[in-house]
């Protein structure tokens, strides 16, 4: 009986360490995804809405994201945006990254941005939903609130 014991205590430490081992290997993994999406989004957002370029967000899209919007459709929108002008100002992005597991799908690490910034004539918060996917991060939403300060009639929101 006693050998049992021995032999259950043991192997309750290895499953203890081992644990204690994963959650250090996956609070070290977060804060390296929080900080690769995060820079990906601050460079992001500005190569797209500093001159309101479509084809920087095309190129950054995940393909689910391209196939859900015509050619025409980017193009009145982001021509709706210039409106409110180049960017003057952006004031960095507020977020994070998540790793999630499920059976039968596998990892799947995804990542959730507010980020705001100053335009000629108003200003905007960009509501950003990142997958990463082959070691690539790739925008899969993007949302655009411009500020109420716009006139009602050059005001859109995209999705």
């Amino acid at each position: 009986m006693r050998r049992f014991l021995y032999v259950l205590g043991a192997l309750f430490l290895i499953i203890l360490l081992a644990g204690g081992a994963g959650l250090v290997m996956a609070v070290y993994s977060g804060r390296a995804l929080d900080a690769e999406s995060k820079a990906f989004v601050d460079a992001s957002i500005p190569a797209i809405a500093g001159s309101w370029n479509d084809a920087e967000l095309l190129k950054r899209a995940t393909p689910e994201l391209r196939k859900s919007m015509t050619p025409g459709q980017l193009d009145s929108l982001f021509s709706s945006f210039s409106r409110i002008g180049h960017m003057i100002q952006y004031k960095g992005s507020m977020g994070g990254a998540m790793m999630s597991y499920i059976a039968g799908a596998g990892k799947s690490v995804t990542a959730s941005y507010i980020a705001k910034a100053t335009f000629q004539n108003g200003s905007a918060i960009f509501s950003v939903a990142l997958v990463k996917r082959n070691a690539r991060w790739l925008i899969n939403k993007l949302r655009v609130d411009l500020d109420s300060s716009v006139p009602a009639d050059q005001r859109q929101t995209a999705t």
